[in-house]
């Protein structure tokens, strides 16, 4: 893969897309990822006791380099077209997954003093398990990347997330006579729409909600005798979590509405001092790109591994506005700029220290 051809990219990407890897199919990407980085010349390839794939080369400090192996259910046909290649997983997040490996192989002769491993973690789309396994063993890491479609943006935070499931009952009745009956249905809609009108908010610096699921009755004819919704917010660090919790449990039980919380997850910002931060940034402007900051509206596994060292940063290439759609793509080409970006970060983060 020397030069990084093109071709040889695209062709590396469109066989981790095709396997297909929804959370728990994580295993099938082992043996293709330990070719490839064996093939690069990783001195270690290993799998861990939750399915994560780690390959190191190096002493000294540690740089984390992590991505994730799994992706969101539902096949989508894998294709290359000579400049994009479209799949699941295309943006996210084996397009940024590859970019790593690639990015940390061609740093390999240059850098001195550092250890670096690339991380493909399990769960990332589930409940995270691969990157609380990691903190949970006590993973020494004096810098983290973490591989997300940010366009090649270096992004610095990711508002947290709160994920409840709500279910209502009611004693049912016919639908002729709907003023006689009760409906969990219509008790949860009443809930759902004071949920979204209160957390409305646009953009990352606002709480947002989404209701992801709904399902309701049995028979056409019935009023439904139970209701079940799926929610989720979104929030910066300017909000509090326990205060949010407790808004959301007060608004559940005006309705009579059972709320069990899934996830928690905090919010996470680091600093532009971070040093994995300023040497990203050199990256970019070594390899010809204007460095730009963002700040993300959705969670990452960077909301766990700060727990491991403030040097941290999530970056990559694709567009997050594909993730999760019926329209994940990717231009090889942004795959190898990736790569050259993080080969640099690589190389001024060893200078930095």
């Amino acid at each position: 893969m020397k030069g990084l051809n093109k071709d040889e990219v695209a062709m590396t990407l469109v066989r981790l897309l095709e396997a297909y890897t929804p959370p728990g199919s994580e295993p099938k990407l082992h043996g293709i990822l330990r070719d490839l980085c064996g093939g690069l010349g990783f001195e270690e390839c290993r799998v861990d006791g939750v399915g994560n794939f780690l390959a190191s080369y190096g002493d000294g400090e540690t740089m984390i380099l992590a991505s994730h192996l799994d992706t969101i259910p539902g096949r989508l046909e894998v294709s290359y077209d000579g400049e994009v290649v479209k799949g699941r997983g295309a943006v996210d997040a084996k397009g940024p997954l590859l970019s790593y490996i690639l990015g940390a192989s061609m740093a390999m002769k240059y850098v001195k003093d550092l250890r670096v491993v690339v991380a493909g973690l399990v769960r990332e789309e589930l409940d995270g398990a691969g990157a609380r396994h990691l903190v949970e063993a006590g993973i020494r890491a004096d810098h983290v990347l973490v591989g997300e479609p940010t366009g090649l943006g270096v992004a610095i935070a990711y508002r947290g997330s709160i994920t409840a499931e709500a279910r209502s009952s009611a004693r049912g009745g016919h639908s002729s006579a709907p003023y006689v009956g009760e409906s969990a249905l219509d008790r949860m809609l009443e809930f759902l729409n004071e949920f979204r009108f209160k957390f409305r908010g646009i953009g990352y610096e606002q709480i947002t909600s989404a209701i992801t699921m709904l399902s309701s009755g049995d028979w056409p004819s019935k009023l439904p005798e139970e209701a079940k919704a799926h929610l989720n917010l979104r929030f910066p660090r300017s909000h509090d979590l326990e205060q949010l919790l407790g808004e959301l449990r007060k608004l559940a039980e005006r309705y009579n509405i059972e709320l069990r919380i899934i996830d928690v997850t905090q919010p996470v910002e680091a600093g532009l001092s971070a040093p994995i931060i300023r040497a990203l940034i050199r990256g970019c402007l070594r390899a010809g790109l204007k460095p730009k900051i963002v700040k993300k509206t959705g969670t990452s596994d960077m909301n766990i591994l700060v727990r491991l060292t403030g040097s941290i940063a999530a970056f990559g290439p694709g567009d997050s506005r594909f993730a999760h759609t019926g329209h994940e793509a990717i231009a090889v080409q942004e795959i190898i700029k990736a790569s050259e970006i993080i080969s640099a970060a690589l190389q001024e983060l060893a200078r930095l220290r």
